[in-house]
């Protein structure tokens, strides 16, 4: 059921990992009867997907994914949305990058050679990339993949470039306009490629995914409960049951305390934890963007870089 890659890590829905512990969270004031009665756990399980939501009297919340390539924690605060139907959650965001990049130097060599992870990448929507040998941005984009490509290997490779016409690269997916409304033609009509530019200070191989995190769900809407069914984005999610203490502090414990001392910066980064827990990671070293920056899809040029599907 789950492909875990250096881009994504195994959840444990027992209810969650354990991390690092940060003070209590307590609720400001006493429920009302109307919260009261959000407070719970929903699980949803799928053939090949399992979701967790943990509501706790805190107001604080947890929602837990596993399926295919993503694993998911996400955290923060809720509250009764302003019609008394449903909750209003408020996730707390940690920075993560959308298209995480590892380089191995290559010690006597003169190439570049670049990796693409096909699991994650396959959440990507429309992925491009490119190189250049100076900073200047590419007047073409060509697609990752061939629009029919739908079966992913776990790895792509592309053929070895000089180091020196590849000093820079692109790597970039298509999205909506995120400042739009919801239900506006702008958010949901035509798309804009969001490309992230990276440097390569000398020969060697690289590694590239996707995050698929920030665009799995979207929780800035209302969720709605119907009868004792909680519905996300107008999709069921699950019935309520009660939670026992012991599995709200497992939320507690395991999601909701270190996202939080995550977006605060009171933990390690997402890539110095992977090169302790992951070996695919180990000699390789996270970069870091230094250019994020939107293209036009009349850009998206040429043939794709892998073409054939591949298993």
């Amino acid at each position: 059921m789950q492909r875990t890659t250096a881009f994504t890590s195994a959840l444990t829905l027992v209810f969650f990992v354990t991390a690092t512990v940060t003070p209590s969270i307590e609720a400001a004031t006493p429920l009302v009867p109307a919260e009261r009665s959000l407070v719970g756990e929903y699980v949803q399980s799928g053939r090949e997907t399992i979701a967790q939501m943990a509501v706790l009297d805190d107001r604080t919340f947890c929602f837990a994914f596993v399926g295919g390539s993503v694993d998911l924690l996400l955290a923060g605060h809720w509250k009764l949305a302003p019609d008394g139907k449903g909750i209003q959650f408020d996730e707390v965001k940690v920075p993560k990058l959308q298209f995480p990049a590892f380089a191995t130097p290559s010690q006597g060599g003169v190439n570049n050679t670049f990796e693409i992870d096909g699991y994650s990448m396959s959440n990507a929507v429309k992925p491009v990339f490119a190189y250049s040998a100076t900073n200047a941005e590419p007047t073409e984009f060509r697609p990752l993949f061939a629009p029919t490509h739908n079966s992913w290997a776990e790895r792509y490779t592309l053929p070895p470039v000089p180091a020196a016409q590849a000093r820079y690269f692109y790597i970039g997916s298509a999205e909506n306009d995120p400042d739009a409304p919801y239900g506006s033609a702008a958010r949901n009509g035509p798309k804009r490629h969001k490309v992230v530019q990276y440097e390569l200070r000398g020969p060697g191989k690289v590694l590239v995914g996707f995050n698929a995190e920030q665009n799995l769900i979207d929780l800035s809407q209302p969720a709605r409960m119907l009868g004792d069914t909680l519905h996300l984005s107008a999709q069921p999610l699950a019935k309520r049951r009660p939670i026992s203490s012991e599995r709200a502090e497992e939320a507690r414990e395991g999601c909701i305390r270190p996202i939080f001392a995550l977006a605060a910066g009171k933990t390690p980064t997402g890539g110095q934890e992977g090169e302790n827990t992951n070996p695919d990671l180990k000699g390789r070293a996270e970069l870091v963007p230094i250019k994020t920056f939107y293209v036009d899809p009349a850009r998206i040029k040429g043939a794709p870089w892998f073409s054939a599907k591949e298993f």
